[in-house]
């Protein structure tokens, strides 16, 4: 007995200092993943600064490129509206062209008609000064004269001569004037032309000038909308990429924050291992103490009861040595052993029919201490936690179906809703494990090889699938 409690307590040690490790490989590991996780989220970050950065020079860049794109759009409708003055300018100079030509036609007609008049005067003129020259010359305009008969008359034949003289002097010089005027006239309306003409060249000039300018501010408008294009293609990739890339943070932010809610649950779960094997230390203690105890008050009973059985003997020796030596010599040859104290050798007690719930228990917790064998069926030289139960229940008179695996006693007898309504005896399913509850909320079960049956574990130390009632 004294060599399965060290067993036991040896294999609570171990399986103590073996799930340590592996709890804590897992939190190494996990540390380490969310490490790594807030590197990239902090490059993921870093990128998307970069990014933005670069994103708002190429926004700088199109916005100046839309004022660019603004001034040229202005100079390119000012030079059309130039263009669009020099072309009315043109027409109007073209217009203004026609009617001096026009007037000038009308100014030569004016002026021919004048020459014509001027030319009829002059050849009248001297068509009257002619007749006088070849009549007499001055005789003839005294023989005028004289052939008058009074003076009266002779003074209006001289006034008549002398208003068809000065008349004819005038007449010359108005159609000589008219001529001058309208060859003035003429020649001033020739200039006005030659003028608008000029005026229509340097229009014309201008316009073509114009136009080329239009033309270098068109080709300059598209060649800044291809690079207004190019950049905007630049923002909207830059702009998936940080879209990208903020989609990448939100997942690796949730990553982390995922992990650290798994830290916080393995540091739960690790305190709570930690608690857990330190009451099993201390109850294993209690039971080593106990068990230290109980073997001390029982070597102590045994020396007391070896001591009064030497008393016996040693008053039987000195009350009949003499007279009854053969008798005790007979007696002694035929006298009985002394019964062993081999603890190991003690025979277990018989399991009681048709037993009550503590009955079970206390049928069960015989065997504790006794060694795990997966696959084993005997209860005293090794079992697994299924043939445990069916031993158990069987040799209780309250089970007598066939065997069945942990998963199967899922099925069996009666469910029972919750641990709290549990009773001693009960049957509790876990996961690829089935113990019998002992009604104080631990179980005796067939644990491990390393811990044997024992009976020291909480019933809520692992999940609970079922719980089944065959009382």
């Amino acid at each position: 007995m004294k060599n399965r409690i060290i067993c036991c307590i040896l294999g609570l040690v171990l399986l103590a200092s073996s799930s340590l490790p592996v709890m804590g490989a897992t939190e190494a590991q996990l540390k380490v993943e969310k490490q790594q996780a807030q590197t990239q989220l902090e490059q993921t970050n870093s990128k998307i600064d970069q990014l933005s950065k670069e994103q708002t020079q190429i926004q700088s860049e199109i916005n100046s490129m839309d004022g660019e794109m603004v001034d040229l759009m202005i100079r390119i409708t000012a030079t059309q509206n130039d263009i669009d003055q020099t072309e009315s300018g043109i027409k109007d100079t073209e217009k203004n062209i026609t009617d001096k030509e026009a007037e000038i036609v009308e100014t030569e007609d004016k002026l021919e008609v004048a020459e014509t008049d001027r030319d009829k005067q002059y050849k009248d003129m001297k068509k009257r000064i002619q007749y006088i020259y070849e009549h007499g010359g001055t005789s003839a305009w005294f023989n005028i004269m004289s052939d008058a008969g009074n003076i009266a008359s002779f003074l209006n034949r001289a006034e008549y001569a002398q208003s068809m003289h000065e008349y004819d002097r005038d007449q010359l010089k108005e159609y000589t004037a008219l001529v001058e005027e309208v060859e003035e006239l003429k020649g001033a309306l020739e200039d006005q032309r030659t003028e608008l003409e000029d005026k229509k060249t340097d229009l014309e000039t201008q316009k073509t000038s114009l136009e080329g300018q239009q033309n270098d501010l068109e080709v300059q408008q598209n060649a800044l909308q291809e690079q207004i294009d190019a950049r905007k293609a630049a923002n909207s990739d830059y702009e998936n990429q940080i879209q990208t890339a903020r989609q990448q943070a939100n997942e690796i932010s949730n990553l982390i924050a995922q992990q650290e809610a798994e830290l916080r649950r393995l540091e739960e779960v690790r305190r709570a291992e930690e608690a857990r094997r330190a009451e099993e230390a201390r109850r294993a203690e209690e039971a080593r103490r106990a068990e230290e105890a109980r073997r001390a008050e029982q070597a102590r009973r045994e020396e007391e009861r070896r001591r009064q059985e030497e008393q016996q003997q040693s008053q039987q020796q000195s009350s009949g040595q003499s007279s009854n030596n053969n008798s005790n010599n007979n007696s002694s040859n035929n006298k009985p052993s002394k019964p062993s104290n081999n603890n190991n050798s003690k025979p277990s007690k018989p399991a009681p029919s048709n037993a009550s719930g503590a009955q079970i228990v206390a049928y069960a917790n015989q065997f504790v201490g006794n060694p795990y064998v997966w696959g084993g069926n005997s209860l005293t030289n090794g079992i697994d936690c299924s043939h445990f139960v069916y031993q158990v229940l069987k040799n209780c008179g309250v089970y007598s179906g066939g065997y069945t695996t942990s998963g199967g006693w899922r099925s069996l007898g009666r469910p029972v809703p919750s641990l709290s309504q549990a009773q001693a005896g009960d049957v509790i399913c876990y996961s690829g494990h089935v113990a019998i509850y002992d009604g104080n909320g631990r179980i005796v079960e067939a644990q491990s090889s390393r811990a044997g049956i024992t009976n020291n574990r909480s019933a809520s130390s692992s999940t609970i699938l079922a719980i089944r009632r065959f009382i």
